[in-house]
């Protein structure tokens, strides 16, 4: 193989690596902008979710002091019939992935529902004394609402569960991402030294021998008997000076 063609298929080499480390780390940044944005998302629909199911049920309880305030029947039909808590659950059901998540979602469902019979109940329950609603207040709605808030508190630790686990997994994707880039150095630096120890190995250790070789024949009339391992113009080169030493070698003889 030719000079040319051997430092050209060096810097071939070194180019071809850094352009496919450079490859892997865009594509590693990129898809770690995605998650985190997908993450983030999912983190902060999920609080958004627990925050408004919070504020359905403060709506509800409101609903029902407004009515013992006022000494009036409660209008149950727009708490049994309302809707948001379901598209709520079924937002952050979504995202869940675990079964344990997905069980929080179920039983938060089933204590809304047991609440919202409750709920529905205190028509009735007005139109009863005093006492009869303070023991319904007291042995019915409370633990349903108590309950309802259990769940709501569980799937808060969840959506904050999930978010410190987001976030390992945001660093450990950040690790991942600039491992390419380290690669990366870390190999252009390795191939640059090798392309040094190859380029003194085959150039210019060789010109060095043939430059002392002449130096030696040229000074001190010495023999030129200069080797080394190559297959290339530099191995012509060093055969072609050494015939035309001999030759002007003889030359110089056949004139004496």
């Amino acid at each position: 193989m030719g000079i040319r063609k051997k430092i050209s298929l060096g810097f071939v080499v070194i180019g071809a690596i850094l352009f496919l480390s450079s490859v892997i780390a865009i594509f590693e940044f990129n898809r770690m902008r995605h998650s985190v944005t997908d993450l983030m998302t999912d983190n902060i629909n999920s609080i958004n979710t627990s925050r408004l199911l919070l504020e359905l049920t403060d709506e509800y309880n409101f609903m029902l002091l407004s009515s013992v305030i006022l000494d009036s029947a409660l209008n149950s039909e727009k708490a049994l019939y309302d809707d948001r808590f379901e598209k709520y659950i079924g937002n952050i059901k979504s995202k869940f992935t675990s079964q344990a998540e997905v069980a929080v979602a179920d039983s938060l469902t089933s204590a809304y529902n047991a609440y919202l019979v409750k709920i529905g109940e205190a028509a009735s329950i007005m139109q009863k004394t005093p006492e009869e609603r303070r023991d319904w207040y007291k042995n019915e709605l409370v633990p349903a609402y108590n309950n309802l808030k259990m769940y709501k508190r569980k799937l808060g630790l969840l959506a904050q569960g999930a978010l410190a686990e987001n976030t390992a997994q945001l660093q450990d994707g950040f690790y991942r991402s600039i491992m390419p880039g380290i690669i990366a150095v870390a190999a252009g630096i390795l191939l640059v030294l090798l392309f040094n120890y190859f380029i003194n190995l085959y150039f210019i250790s060789p010109v060095l021998l043939i430059s002392r070789g002449l130096k030696s024949y040229k000074e001190f009339n010495k023999s030129y008997n200069v080797q080394f391992d190559n297959d290339d113009e530099l191995q012509d080169l060093n055969s072609e000076i050494k015939t035309i030493i001999d030759e002007h070698k003889n030359l110089k003889k056949s004139r004496e």
